[in-house]
């Protein structure tokens, strides 16, 4: 089962795009031995609760919005306070798993207010604004998208693809 994190922004709407079963938590609540996880956006007070999620598992993880600042704060690095771009035009620098069927160029809407100042070693970047908007996890199926899929235009795509990825690596990685 997948389980989307509620941080306080859009877990609910990620829910209604969600195909399959699938369980909406707080992130006090997490049940650590569902298949996958989506952080949705919000609290930046979550910020605790979302890293032990991200430090306990190597399950498929979609980190949204501020999730995707708790993700890259996990593995050390640290965020500034930005602001929010309502509309974003995002260029797919290398394609990924979320990005497929996807366009080079797309857009994408935001209520996200942090910025990765920079990223781990570990992490590459697969889409770009002014600043990272999709980023990935070399090591384990872990993935962060600075915007808010979940608010419609092309992001849809994304949520759509991280649910196909799941599927794909459930069938290939159960029981290990």
């Amino acid at each position: 089962m997948l389980q989307i994190i509620d941080n306080g922004k859009g877990a609910e709407q990620i829910a209604r795009l969600v195909r399959g079963q699938k369980v909406v938590v707080k992130p006090e609540k997490a049940d650590m031995t569902s298949s996958a996880f989506i952080l949705s956006d919000g609290d930046m007070k979550n910020q605790k609760h979302n890293e032990k999620i991200i430090k306990g598992t190597d399950k498929p993880l979609l980190a949204i919005g501020a999730a995707s600042i708790f993700l890259v704060g996990a593995y050390g690095a640290k965020a500034t306070k930005g602001k929010p771009e309502k509309q974003v035009r995002v260029k797919i620098d290398h394609p990924c798993s979320l990005t497929l069927d996807m366009k080079k160029m797309f857009v994408a809407f935001s209520n996200c207010d942090g910025v990765i100042d920079e990223l781990p070693e570990n992490f590459e970047v697969f889409a770009s604004s002014k600043y990272p908007e999709i980023i990935g996890e070399v090591e384990k199926p872990f993935f962060g998208v600075h915007f808010n899929p979940e608010m419609g235009a092309d992001g849809i795509k994304i949520i759509d693809n991280f649910v196909k990825f799941v599927e794909i690596w459930e069938k290939y990685h159960r029981g290990k």
